[in-house]
């Protein structure tokens, strides 16, 4: 793959320009004697066209995209050094703007640049000084109301900026390699909590993890699962980890392999937010999802928009038929609700139901006739309103 890419690379430079790879996927151009800056994105824009058909690799059509960013000398920068961080800031903000585009720097980048890194340094440190909470959000039944699960949900407490949404500091996780350690406490936090659920509630209630892409591909990652449910003592039908359909980008036999594996444990998995990312139908059949949960994106205009219910309907029909269940996120209205259950979904979650929390309510865990009508969860079918 990065034969043929620096081939396509190489067709759309001139010849006294320099093309060179920094290592992996990264390469940088350097473009001499340009007339005006906007000839550095024009030459960007065409290395992107260079690329954009699909490769052939290994009997394989692979397509992939690029996230270019620009410096100039002497607008930007003066030196080497630093015309390249900022090019590299600049690539970086175009792949937060949705990836495969082109961004030049500004001064505006730069700050945001900096505030990151500075989110970065302050992040290396959060677990251990106890800013990182995890909250939890419920998921029912449609037909019969039943709490079967809860959510685990990273929350960052910063003692000087306040709370720090997971938008933003989930990605700069991410890129900065922390979401295996954050990744790994959240779960362990979780099953922590869900063990104390199994003696308040009256049935098995699991707790749902997501794992990031990331994480899920490092080596060792199901041995750690397996420790941790081994150091907590929650049995492993209780754990459901969710991935994104970012895994897939591992390829296909490496994430089954992966997901085998910890089938073999006993733990079940989900595929989360269905729809928003690699969206490849082909590889649902060789993979061992228990679950398929739906993007809220398609919830939010559900009661307006017909085409959302016929998009709803067919990706139950496809979860169903392969044996997954359905999980609907966002639900916040009961009109939503009644559209749900009407199209054949197995669970929900959203704000309808509860929003997520630091302790889960006992009344979602173990409601008695003592409990107060006022603090009592408002469930499906007794939801009209949501929840605050």
């Amino acid at each position: 793959m990065l034969v043929q890419v620096s081939g396509c690379l190489r067709s759309r430079v001139r010849r006294g320009d320099i093309l060179g790879r920094l290592g992996g996927d990264e390469f940088m151009v350097i473009l001499d004697s340009l007339h005006a800056n906007e000839e550095a994105t024009v030459v960007a824009e065409s290395l992107l066209e260079s690329i954009s058909n699909p490769f052939r690799v290994e009997g394989h059509d692979l397509s992939i995209g690029a996230s270019i960013g620009i410096s100039v000398f002497p607008d930007n920068a003066t030196s080497p050094e630093e015309l390249m961080r900022q090019a590299d800031s600049a690539m970086y903000a175009a792949k937060r703007e949705g990836k495969n585009r082109v961004m030049a720097y500004t001064p505006e980048i730069g700050t945001q640049m900096h505030e990151r890194l500075s989110l970065e340094n302050q992040l290396r440190g959060a677990i251990a000084r106890g800013e990182i909470s995890v909250h939890y959000q419920p998921e029912f039944e449609v037909v019969g109301s039943r709490l079967i699960r809860f959510e685990a949900l990273a929350r960052w407490t910063h003692p000087a900026l306040g709370n720090i949404p997971p938008v933003k500091f989930i990605p700069i996780a991410e890129e900065s390699g922390l979401i295996v350690t954050l990744g790994a406490y959240i779960m362990q936090r979780a099953c922590i909590e869900a063990v104390r659920w199994q003696s308040i509630a009256p049935n098995p209630i699991q707790v749902a993890v997501n794992v990031s892409s990331i994480q899920f591909r490092t080596k060792g990652f199901v041995e750690d699962v397996s420790a941790i449910l081994q150091q907590t003592g929650l049995r492993p039908e209780l754990l459901q980890i969710e991935l994104t359909e970012s895994v897939m980008l591992a390829g296909v036999e490496h994430t089954a392999a992966t997901m085998n594996r910890l089938r073999e444990l006993g733990v079940s998995m989900a595929i989360d937010d269905f729809g928003t990312g690699y969206s490849s139908l082909s590889y649902l059949p060789s993979l061992t999802f228990d679950a398929l949960k739906i993007d809220r994106s398609f919830v939010m205009n559900l009661d307006t928009q017909p085409d959302g219910e016929s998009m709803i309907r067919m990706l139950v029909a496809l979860a169903q038929n392969l044996g997954m269940r359905v999980i609907v996120e966002g639900v916040e209205t009961a009109e939503q609700l009644e559209l749900i259950r009407a199209l054949g979904a197995n669970e929900v979650q959203g704000y309808l139901m509860g929003r997520p929390t630091a302790t889960p309510m006992e009344a979602f865990l173990c409601p008695t006739k003592e409990t107060p009508a006022s603090s009592y969860p408002r469930v499906l079918s007794l939801a009209p309103t949501p929840v605050s």
